[in-house]
């Protein structure tokens, strides 16, 4: 589409602009605030859908959407003229002093806090809905944009005006006064350098001097330790035994029952904590993660926690409350009681965290081996970062252990590697250490980012956007970016990714009915490099730029696959206030070398064909009778936005 432009960038206006108005719909996004609406992250750039309409007046009958109204005012009479908006549930109105969208300023709003409304036409309940007098000229256009956010029950929005004069009444602002900013008629879902950037439209961040409410949002020191350059092997020669990884938890059988994978999949524990635990919801969404405990089943709630001890006061009043009552109480940890079965069970329980006391023995041991050659002796040992954790009873154990260490020079280095023990290596009350020869992670592995669309242009622009952000942030250079794409109508994704700053990719037309499963095997068949690994993606989902990291260490050849588990974010949350539940169902989300994969079969794309639902438990089978551990954890800032299957590929 061509669009001629003005000089200070904005479209040129033609008369046939006359009439109507742009307007922007945003869908499936609660709360009642134009705040709430700045903070999706589809906003500004990539609305549902684009229209125009007549007049500035709305009643759609819909629930958790959002809207944006822009274009020109055109004044029929020069005069002092007041503006007065009334909505259900919030909306702002600005007003630019001239054409230009850089002079614009609110002029009127009804609510902040997203709990405000009037009813239609009622303009006067709050002293914000009508504006300041305003002087406009006939000869002059004026830029406006109208932001609205509606939750639930009935919606409507008007913008009116009238003159400043005592027998003037207000009237809804009509087409005779309208016209577009740009004609987007004929443009993709995904242009957006048409979309005019205001300080109305501006996307809410949060003050960057702000503390984010949520634990898990908080900085982490595993969330950067890809920073940290890890120490040389050659240091590490020789100073720990070398050894053979014993399975832990692998199927023993030689069939399985479909989809009975899932049941053959264990959690590991980590530590210190990752605050993975959804501790921001509220009280009712995560008693589950309690009622795991045997005390709270049993004892009906809390009270077993506490003890209640005599003090031979007299027996108090009716309605005078027990202050006095002696009461004891022992620390528990919650956090270590948790089973596979209660994480599986309770959604917001997040990953096991290990006690503190079944820890530190294997510190201790790594830090006396190291001291014991010529080469380590000098490391100082600045922070344990990262210990993850997996036992077979009676065998023994397998440990990532990732130290931040600090040699003789004062140079920051990082130790992250796997270390067995085994129930027979015990000395001096402290488990032996070794570094098995055949369970190690490539830090230089490269990550085959792979995803399949069609028709949903906005989400994959965000995908890249992912993309370029953990290239940005990390430097890394060893991940490729795969998309198949089913002849998408709304973006041309290979131009995107040529155009996208990303060390590589690889792009696939493919004809035919969208197929999840067919896609994606359309995209591992264009890695060639066996010793690499793949990730099988999908949409809507926010990515720590740790990921490629998490991905690699993860990811062992030939021994295990990666299953993360992403949180699913409730309508309305956002990444800097995530509330949600972690989706341990899902496997859809896999980290598997491509030659573990051809080993397993590779996608079932005749049992899958057009539909899609099932295809990454039955993969999983075939993992787990291959003999391939799975590695499930719950990882931090790994989202999925909540969206509705409204043009989804198995969508009605």
């Amino acid at each position: 589409m061509q669009i001629r432009m003005m000089q200070n960038g904005q479209p040129k206006w033609k008369p046939e602009f006359l009439g109507q108005v742009n307007m922007h719909i945003f869908e499936d996004w609660c709360g009642g605030s134009v705040d709430q609406l700045r903070k999706n992250e589809m906003f500004p750039e990539f609305p549902h859908s684009r229209t125009t309409i007549r007049r500035l007046a709305v009643h759609s009958g819909g629930e958790s959407y959002g809207l944006r109204i822009f274009g020109y005012i055109n004044p029929r009479k020069s005069g002092e003229y007041i503006f007065a908006i009334a909505s259900d549930d919030n909306s702002e109105f600005w007003l630019s002093s001239d054409e230009s969208i850089k002079n614009i300023k609110l002029m009127a709003f009804l609510g902040k806090a997203g709990n405000e409304w009037a009813v239609p036409g009622e303009y006067d309940k709050f002293a914000s809905q009508t504006s300041e007098p305003v002087k406009l000229s006939k000869k002059q256009r004026y830029y406006f944009e109208i932001i609205y956010k509606q939750n639930e029950e009935m919606d409507h929005l008007e913008l009116a005006w009238r003159l400043n004069k005592e027998d003037s009444d207000f009237e809804v602002i009509t087409a005779e006064y309208l016209s577009l900013y740009s004609d987007e008629s004929s443009a993709m879902a995904v242009e957006s350098h048409i979309i005019p950037h205001t300080a109305a439209s501006q996307r809410l961040r949060p003050d960057p001097d702000s503390k984010p409410d949520t634990d898990m949002v908080k900085e982490d020191p595993r969330d950067i330790s890809y920073k940290i350059p890890q120490l040389p092997e050659s240091h590490l020669k020789n100073v720990f035994p070398k050894c053979f990884s014993y399975p832990i938890y692998i199927y023993e059988n030689s069939t399985i029952n479909r989809y009975d994978g899932v049941r053959h999949v264990r959690y590991t524990s980590v530590y210190p904590n990752d605050y993975t635990r959804l501790t921001n919801e509220n009280k009712k969404a995560q008693i589950c993660f309690y009622q795991k405990d045997k005390a709270y089943e049993q004892g009906g709630g809390f009270h077993p926690y506490m003890k209640l001890e005599e003090n031979g006061d007299e027996e108090p009043k009716i309605n005078q409350p027990n202050w006095q009552q002696v009461i004891n109480v022992k620390p528990v940890n919650f956090h270590s009681m948790q089973s596979n079965i209660a994480v599986d069970n309770c959604k917001r329980a997040g990953n096991i965290i290990m006690y503190q006391k079944d820890v530190m023995p294997v510190i201790k041991a790594f830090r006396n081996q190291l001291k014991l050659d010529i080469k380590t002796r000098d490391l100082v040992l600045k922070k344990v970062m990262n210990v993850e954790k997996k036992t077979k009873a009676g065998v023994g154990s397998r440990y990532l252990l990732e130290m931040k260490m600090e040699d003789k020079e004062g140079k920051t280095v990082l130790i992250s590697k796997y270390f067995y023990t085994t129930s027979s290596q015990i000395n001096s009350g402290l488990p032996g250490l070794c570094i098995p020869t055949d369970f190690t992670w490539n830090p230089k592995a490269m990550v085959n980012v792979i995803l399949t669309v069609k028709n949903q242009g906005k989400w994959v622009m965000y995908f890249i956007r992912e993309m370029e952000k953990v290239y940005q942030v990390t430097g890394d250079k060893n991940f490729n970016v795969i998309i198949t794409d089913f002849k998408s109508s709304d973006i041309d994704i290979e131009k995107e990714l040529k155009n996208a700053k990303i060390p590589s990719y690889q792009f696939k037309s493919l004809d035919g009915n969208f197929g999840k499963s067919y896609g994606i095997q359309a995209g591992i068949d264009l890695v060639k490099d066996d010793n690499s690994i793949l990730l099988l993606c999908d949409l809507h989902i926010h990515f720590p730029p740790s990921i490629l990291d998490q991905v690699r260490k993860h990811s062992i050849l030939g021994k295990a696959v990666y299953a993360p588990i992403v949180m699913r974010l409730e309508c309305g949350a956002t990444v800097k206030a995530p509330t949600g539940f972690w989706e341990t169902e899902g496997y859809g989300l896999l980290g598997i070398y491509k030659s573990d994969m051809v080993q397993v079969g590779g996608m079932n794309f005749n049992d899958y064909k057009e539909a899609w639902g099932g295809e990454d438990w039955e993969l999983l089978d075939r993992i787990v009778i291959h003999k391939l551990e799975v590695e499930r954890l719950h990882v931090r800032n790994f989202l999925h936005f909540y969206h509705s299957k409204r043009g989804m590929w198995n969508a009605e």
